[in-house]
């Protein structure tokens, strides 16, 4: 009995199908690979927020400064603060980082200086903020560390870590001069800012003397430029100030900021929506205060 052998046309038809299904699969493959690694990211932020509530359960519930002041070298941030709950390195390194985020990104630990850690952002303003030298006048002489439950009254609208951008600017941003590298500055990268620079909340903008709110300078390297309420000053629509200087959550995860706020529950969120908490189009800190309130900086 004779074989029908394939015709060359049919193998070629054979072999076209083959590419189009893997070419279909690729892409499906890289959208599966992406969900994986914001999943992944998610999971990290919620172990973070664990050892955050440890630390803060040993420390009559203060939380950790973003950094504290210097020396040593390198400095002592949040990541070294609760590594003692962590011990898993991994945990501190977002897995949604690409390769420019990587080069630029990486803060090496206090600890083990061979190790680093980057990709997620600390809300030092409104939970702590270590940045303080004994020549600034108070209440910017002394270390600020928020407590939960007195200062702290709406632990699941408080930001705790989310994916942060650190900042990026060319200008002279304090009033010492002191100018940052561009495009991209390291400075920030392992805090998040809010859309307004604290004022009588938190770390009230700046630990620097004479960095108390103006229109005309930015708060050191973090927390942009002054911003203002709607109604402050005659204002018919409250600002965000000077952006470039911000310390910006990164919408890294498709398009949203992986987040995780103080009662531990995270979320992935549109960048507009962590601005504006009630959602009236005006900017303000209401997920970042700790009191959920947008009348309040």
């Amino acid at each position: 009995m004779s074989r029908r052998a394939f015709t060359l046309a049919e193998l070629l038809i054979v072999i076209a199908v083959i590419i189009l299904l893997l070419a279909l699969s690729i892409p499906a493959a890289g959208h599966v690979l992406t969900l994986a690694r914001g999943a992944k990211s998610i999971s990290q932020l919620r172990q973070l927020a664990a050892g955050m509530s440890l630390y803060a359960a040993d420390q009559k519930g203060f939380l950790p400064a973003g950094a504290y002041p210097a020396p040593p070298t390198p400095r002592i941030r949040w990541a070294d603060a609760i590594w003692p709950y962590m011990g898993v390195v991994e945990m501190y390194l977002s897995p949604q980082l690409s390769t420019g985020d990587l080069s630029r990104m990486l803060t090496p630990f206090a600890h083990d200086p061979t190790r680093s850690f980057g990709g997620y952002g600390y809300n030092y303003q409104y939970l702590g903020n270590g940045r303080h030298a004994a020549a600034w006048a108070a209440p910017y002489n002394t270390p600020f560390h928020a407590r939960i439950g007195s200062m702290l009254r709406a632990p699941a609208s408080t930001l705790l870590l989310s994916d942060t951008d650190g900042t990026k600017a060319e200008q002279i941003d304090n009033a010492s001069g002191q100018t940052m590298q561009s495009p991209w500055s390291s400075n920030g990268v392992y805090i998040i800012d809010p859309p307004l620079a604290s004022r009588s909340l938190g770390s009230l903008g700046s630990r620097r003397a004479d960095g108390g709110p103006t229109s005309a300078r930015n708060y050191g390297y973090q927390g942009g430029g002054d911003g203002v309420l709607k109604g402050e000053a005659g204002a018919t629509r409250s600002s965000s100030g000077d952006p470039l200087c911000r310390a910006t959550p990164s919408p890294r995860s498709r398009g949203k900021v992986n987040a995780v706020f103080l009662d531990s529950h995270a979320e992935a969120m549109d960048p507009g929506a962590l601005d504006d908490f009630d959602g009236d189009g005006n900017v303000d800190n209401g997920w970042w205060n700790g009191l959920g309130r947008v009348d309040v900086r």
